[in-house]
Parts: C-alpha cells; structure tokens; sequence
C-alpha cells in the first residue's frame, strides 16, 4: 500500500504496557510502527513505564516518531498498567497488545476489522489448555468471556472502549470483554502455533483468577440466600416435629425435646441471618456497580414520519429571502427611484 492509498478515516493508538527496555523489544517495535504507518495515515502509540526507569526509553523515542511515553508509579500492577494506556489513548481505534504477540497476528487487519464491524477483536491461540473449560466455567460465574486462548492483543473501537473503561472492573473487563450484547466480540487467530506457558506470569495468572472469583460474588451470595432459605425451611420444620413428638408420644428420651428445639431454633437464627446478610450485600453490590450500558442496542423503522407528514400537507420549503447585495447595487433599487419621482416636473398640456 502506497503513502497516498493510507487510510485518513481511522486514527489508531497502539498500547504497550509492558515493553522490556531492550534491542529486541525496540525492534519489534519499529516493525510495529512500521506496519502500522504503512496502512494508516495517523497513527500514535502510547508505552507504560516506570517513573524511574523513564530515561531507558528515551533513545527509542529519538529514533521512532508519534511515541508517548506515560510515567507510572514504581510498581503499579501490569493491568493498570492497561487501564492507564487504555485511558489516555485518543484514537478511534485503541489496540492493546504486548510486542512478542506481533509476529503471530495482523494488527492492521485487527484494527480495520474492529472499524468495519464495531466490534472487539481478539487475538485467539491456536493451542489449547486442558484448564480451559474450568476457566470458562469461572468466567461464566463472574459474566466474563474467559478463555485461556485469549491473548494479551485486542482491538477496541472507540465507544465500546468508553463502555469498559466505565465497568466496575476495568482490569478484568479489558481483558475479558464482560458477556453483554451491546459488546460483540470478533476472533483473529494467530498464524502460528506456539506452545502456551501455563506457569508463565504465575502471579498475574493467579491475580486474574482472584479478580474472577471476587467478580462471581453476586451469583455466589444468591446461592448461598438460596441455601440459607432451605436451610431455614428445614429448621422450622425440625422444630414443628419436635413439639409434635413431645405432644403425641408419652415416652421421650429425657432431654431429646429440648436439645433438638435448641439446635432447630439456632439453625433457624442463623440461617435467616446469613440470608440477610447475603441479600443486603447484592443490593450493595448492584447499586455500587450500575448497568454496563443502554438497554436498547439498536433501532430499525420502516416509518419515514417527517416524510410522510410533509407529502400529506403538501408543504414545499422555499428559501424566501432575498439575495444580500454590495456596494451601488444594494443603493440603488432603493434610492434612485425615488429621488426620480421627486425631481420630475408634473406632465401639463403646455410648457413653461
């Protein structure tokens, strides 16, 4: 594609955030920049970098344009890390990537595709992982698309981006899109197939897992008030029997009746209580957290109202105002008239 056929439409922000301040890592980059340049007109990536470690990364912005360079805290996690880039990101199209995923996917044709259909596009692993269907499962629970083929680059157009950023959970839902139809969710896979590190980033693996279980919470409180209501149910109904076999039967075990009343009746207490408990936190949960987006996701009509309204009245818009003229034209209709009728002598039979 030539300099002059490059896209105008789209502005694009690549963000990196967590580019290793090494030769590699910066030649992965200008292949990067150099593809996406070769394909869009305007184009910016933004790296996440530690305050103190800012001047590493200097040379490369010396050698590589359209580079912004976004100092963090000392130790800020590498998911907001992506929040961060994610929000200071201006482009009509936001990529979230890590540069040794490049070689295996089309990051410009991820870019075009998540324009043309806005939609999510996600880099998918050809390799499986025997974890995948208890991390879909979990996922499930939490209303997160999780799988353990899902790479670290993804494509976001622009008003779906302003959607995740506004979840509850924006780490967790850039990296899993949440299961909602207002987020469609393309697929790219990668061209290679490369053996997946399950104990790689062991501790950020184990980080998003416990994202997940905190994000299931909701489900898991109304299992638990589920429970707590059999559980009440059970009590009462242990305690009904038990007066009912101390009122029937002449002959009960001493100390049957109120020991199975006591143990009933504390069942009872807590049973009611943890279905309190369990209820008051999802209505905390469910004000705290508010809907991802609109309702209504999209609208067809097969009625042209104004249309039809304008032919029935037969109304025509005609632009009546006058034409605004300059200099002795503008004068002229005006005055010259006028000042003839003055001057003019009266028309007589005979002359002065």
């Amino acid at each position: 594609m030539t300099p002059t056929s490059r896209r105008e439409d789209i502005f694009v922000s690549v963000c990196l955030p967590d580019l290793p301040a090494t030769r590699e890592a910066a030649a992965g980059l200008q292949r990067l920049c150099g593809d996406i340049a070769a394909r869009f007109r305007y184009w910016e990536v933004l790296l996440t970098v530690p305050a103190d470690g800012a001047e590493a990364y200097e040379p490369l912005m010396a050698r590589i344009g359209n580079i912004r360079l976004l100092k963090l805290r000392h130790g800020t996690p590498f998911y907001r890390r992506r929040v961060a880039g994610a929000a200071e990101a201006i482009g009509d199209v936001v990529v979230l990537t890590a540069i040794d995923e490049q070689p295996d996917l089309d990051l410009p044709a991820m870019i075009e595709a998540a324009a043309a259909a806005s939609a999510i596009v996600i880099g998918r692993r050809r390799s499986r992982s025997a974890m995948n269907p208890l991390l879909e499962a979990l996922g499930h629970s939490a209303g997160f698309r999780v799988s353990a083929r899902s790479m670290l680059t993804a494509a976001y157009p622009r008003t779906l981006l302003n959607k995740l950023l506004a979840h509850p959970d924006p780490q967790l839902a850039l990296r899993f899109p949440p299961m909602d139809q207002a987020l469609p969710v393309l697929w790219q896979t990668a061209t290679a197939r490369r053996r997946h590190r399950m104990f790689g980033d062991l501790g950020r693996k184990l980080g998003l897992v416990q994202k997940l279980l905190v994000s299931s919470a909701p489900r898991v409180l109304a299992l638990v008030a589920l429970l707590s209501l059999l559980v009440a149910g059970g009590s009462l109904a242990l305690a009904v029997y038990a007066v009912v076999v101390w009122l029937t039967f002449s002959a009960v075990q001493p100390g049957w009746f109120t020991l199975t009343l006591a143990l009933s009746l504390t069942a009872l207490f807590l049973s009611i209580a943890i279905f309190g408990l369990s209820i008051g936190v999802q209505k905390m949960i469910e004000s705290l957290s508010g809907a991802l987006g609109e309702d209504i996701l999209d609208e067809r009509s097969s009625v042209d109202l104004f249309g039809q309204v304008m032919k029935e009245l037969n109304v025509e818009v005609v632009d009546e105002t006058p034409p605004v003229l300059s200099g002795q034209e503008a004068v002229t209709p005006l005055v010259l008239p006028e000042l003839a009728m003055r001057g003019r002598a009266p028309l007589t039979g005979t002359t002065a």
